[in-house]
């Protein structure tokens, strides 16, 4: 499998919500770097606003957090998530997806922001997941005036 092909098996597992086929497609090694304080770790109570900045490590996502994320909880918190595609990109093992998340939030408010993942490929598996997205418009969206809580408890099954 190319790296692309790769990364379009991880979103469909994504979508599935089947963590074997999730962890199958991720190497052992993977993480997920993220802005730290985004609204969505907030929202699950996996960090706080006070630590919003560039990524620093600190928030990083290992092996069984992103199986977990993508199979248990990204669906309570983006329920009915429609993903829509603009571009995927790849060059060696490096594959670009840029598209717009549409969904319902737990709080009853509609979310839609446009991401840009970058995946490095090892050894045939996702090794590494950078995530850029609108963090000042995401939050707006999860929180607008209200005060920023942990709206679902991260489950870890």
């Amino acid at each position: 499998m190319s790296p692309k092909e790769t990364v379009i098996s991880l979103y469909a597992a994504y979508a599935s919500g089947d963590a074997k086929r999730i962890s199958d497609l991720l190497h052992n090694d993977v993480v997920w770097v993220a802005p730290p304080g985004n609204a969505t770790q907030v929202a699950l109570g996996l960090g706080k606003p006070e630590d919003a900045g560039a990524p620093d490590g600190s928030n990083n996502l290992t092996h069984r957090e992103i199986v977990q994320f993508m199979a248990h909880n990204f669906s309570r918190l983006f329920q009915h998530a429609k993903n829509e595609f603009s571009s995927m990109v790849s060059e060696g093992d490096s594959v670009i997806a840029e598209h717009r998340i549409s969904a319902r939030l737990p709080n009853g408010r509609s979310y839609v922001n446009d991401y840009c993942f970058a995946y490095e490929v090892r050894d045939g598996k996702i090794w590494r997941i950078h995530e850029y997205m609108d963090t000042h418009g995401g939050w707006a969206q999860i929180f607008g005036q209200d005060e920023p809580k942990q709206l679902i408890e991260f489950v870890d099954q």
